[in-house]
């Protein structure tokens, strides 16, 4: 199945969370998904794994090759230039833990345990607005927007 633009949007979306600049919201993707006014980690992990694997894992196997992958870098650097698709490359980096060329669906939700545990200042399993703005303004920084 062809990335399209849509599923591309939904990838910017899934890499924001990642290494790609979006606003300091809570979306997109929702990771409020119940409208709370907070993040658990399920629903963290529902907007990172689970959507990644629903928009990138072509051959629906329950993991992304680099192959799968590689489509979603390229339209990152038809749409959004060479600093998108290096924070591509820099999120496939950050989940293929052991380098075999698959992100696996451990791999994804070790990687989104990571990143949510840090953007947890206050250590009580759940993301407010501000730890989640925060977590973008560090992306933000690290990719260089």
């Amino acid at each position: 199945m062809p990335l399209n633009r849509t599923a591309f949007v939904a990838v910017l979306g899934l890499a924001s969370l990642c290494a790609l600049p979006v606003s300091a919201q809570m979306g997109p993707p929702k990771l409020d998904q119940n409208g709370d006014g907070r993040v658990l980690f399920a629903e963290y992990r529902s907007a990172n794994v689970e959507r990644t694997l629903d928009t990138l894992d072509a051959d629906k196997n329950g993991q992304i090759s680099r192959k799968e992958f590689d489509k979603a870098v390229g339209m990152a650097r038809t749409f959004g230039g060479a600093r998108a698709a290096a924070a591509m490359d820099q999120w496939w980096r950050a989940t293929d833990a052991n380098g075999d060329g698959v992100m696996s669906k451990s791999e994804m939700e070790a990687n989104s345990r990571r990143r949510f545990d840090a953007a947890d200042a206050d250590r009580n399993g759940a993301l407010d607005k501000t730890e989640v703005a925060a977590m973008r303004q560090r992306q933000r920084a690290a990719s260089g927007n």
